[in-house]
């Protein structure tokens, strides 16, 4: 009997905890929802959008009960030049924690603040939504914020297509768009993005119209991309415009077919594309490095082998990047449609400040430029580029005063052409030219090169290597004097000088 009333008192106990507790996480939830709310206009305004252009974010409804909370935004866009206000209602429902409902019917005992499930509403703004996605939840959302004032949730676009009702052979169709993320309290988080497919039909521009007397002009172009992946990482700096981070993108095939005038039709498809990025900071530098690679790249049929792309932007000074993207955000905002005159004189003065104070910043901290390798290769071989060129600190860029060599600390620059490879390509992008010829123009130009020490010519390929090293610039493992290389850059100038006459 004792211990049936002791588990009766606990039953009890727990059961008012519980109810307490939600009414408790309630009150807390309602205030921390409007905090967010405060805090995403605070960084919509911190983002400096044009005066022709704003956007509020606010509540209109909180009803607060025990386990559960109803609430009403919108998310009202200004254009006051226009005189044009676009409102778009959002309806919320909110599960209290510490253990909210909908959480729980899931089996997810996490503790948590509050949970959120809703989605878009309906008015004269959204309606035309409605119709085009032709679903009665175009968009649904879904979000949970943890006592650490964490958040993590989903967005769904819901499938649909759009035609240009003035031009019907335009038109864009989606699958369903999935946006995920998870950002704790001080922004830094991840997000990820999967779309399975998305096609598009464009037909002729208004300008050139049906009757464009190019013929070579495209006419109607025609595109579908399936399988696309995103997921990337992201944390805050001191400065406000510059995030450090990973990502990662992926598709599984793009196909796009175009058509001229003439009737002739080009088609590219790439299949398995995989790229990634990597932005870092050291100090106050920034690096930016990114990898892509296509597994197969297809020209009108043709297969012409693996594509790679590998980059990287290394000592970057971050002060001058983050002045130039504040200095972009600002032309946006100087962006003034009635007077496009003066806005090409905003435009000009904000980045020619730019230049001023902070352009020769980036060239004077020793930046890196590292491309390794970009190339394309099949079962054949390769025709492939390495480069590595970083700049001394605070180079002079007089390249005919001497002391040339000093103007750099790393100079590297390696070709390496496979003599059946670059034939295999050269035949695949012009069917109609003879392949005897081409392979006799490609040994031909190889023994030119090679006659003049420029390049190293093999039986099987082609290769160059200019490098510097311990002050001394070596082609092919042989010294060029720095006064040749001079002489070089002074009939190199001479000759664009006369060009541009």
């Amino acid at each position: 009997m004792k211990k049936s009333v002791v588990a009766l008192g606990v039953i009890v106990a727990l059961g008012a905890v519980g109810v307490g507790g939600a009414w408790f996480t309630g009150e807390k939830a309602q205030t921390e929802y409007l905090r967010q709310i405060e805090l995403a206009n605070k960084q919509a305004q911190a983002l400096g959008l044009s005066d022709s252009f704003k956007v509020v974010y606010q509540n209109k409804q909180f009803e607060r009960g025990f386990f559960t909370s109803q609430v009403e935004d919108e998310v009202v866009i200004s254009l006051p030049k226009e005189g044009k206000v676009f409102t778009i209602p959002l309806s919320t429902k909110l599960y209290h924690g510490p253990f909210p409902l909908n959480q729980l019917e899931k089996f997810n005992f996490v503790p948590t603040m509050f949970s959120a499930q809703g989605v878009i509403g309906k008015n004269e703004t959204t309606q035309p939504l409605f119709d085009l996605l032709k679903s009665d939840k175009p968009i649904q959302y879904q979000a949970s914020t943890s006592y650490s004032l964490a958040t993590k949730g989903k967005v769904e676009l819901a499938a649909g297509e759009v035609t240009d009702p003035n031009s019907p052979q335009n038109k864009i169709a989606w699958s369903n768009i999935n946006i995920g993320f998870d950002v704790d309290k001080d922004r830094a988080g991840k997000y990820d993005m999967t779309l399975d497919e998305v096609t598009a039909d464009l037909g002729p521009n208004s300008v050139d119209g049906e009757d464009s007397q190019d013929t070579t002009a495209v006419k109607s172009v025609k595109t579908k991309m399936k399988g696309m992946k995103l997921d990337a990482s992201f944390n805050p700096t001191k400065w406000a415009y510059i995030y450090t981070g990973k990502g990662s993108y992926t598709t599984e095939s793009f196909e796009m077919t175009s058509t001229d005038y003439a009737g002739k039709t080009t088609s590219l498809i790439e299949k398995g594309l995989k790229a990634t990025s990597d932005i870092s900071l050291n100090g106050d530098f920034v690096n930016l490095k990114s990898e892509s690679a296509v597994d197969s790249f297809v020209l009108d049929g043709k297969e012409l082998g693996k594509l790679t792309n590998n980059s990287e932007l290394n000592h970057i000074e971050a002060n001058a990047v983050n002045a130039l993207i504040e200095a972009v955000f600002t032309v946006f905002k100087s962006v003034k449609d009635d007077n496009k005159n003066v806005n090409d004189e905003m435009v000009s003065e904000i980045l020619s400040s730019w230049v001023e104070n902070h352009g020769m910043a980036i060239f004077n901290n020793q930046p890196q430029i590292k491309l390794n390798p970009v190339s394309i290769s099949d079962d054949q071989g390769k025709v492939s580029l390495d480069l590595n060129v970083a700049l001394a600190k605070d180079p002079k860029f007089d390249l005919m005063a001497g002391s040339l060599y000093k103007q750099f600390t790393d100079f590297a620059v390696n070709i390496h052409v496979d003599k059946a490879t670059a034939e295999k390509l050269m035949t695949q992008l012009d069917p109609e030219a003879d392949k005897a010829l081409i392979k006799a123009q490609i040994e031909e130009q190889a023994k030119q090169a090679a006659a003049q020490n420029i390049v190293v010519n093999n039986d099987k390929n082609v290769t160059l290597n200019l490098v510097l090293e311990k002050g001394e610039l070596k082609l092919n493992g042989q010294v060029i004097p720095e006064e040749q290389v001079q002489g070089v850059l002074f009939m190199l100038m001479m000759g664009m000088a006369a060009q541009g006459q």
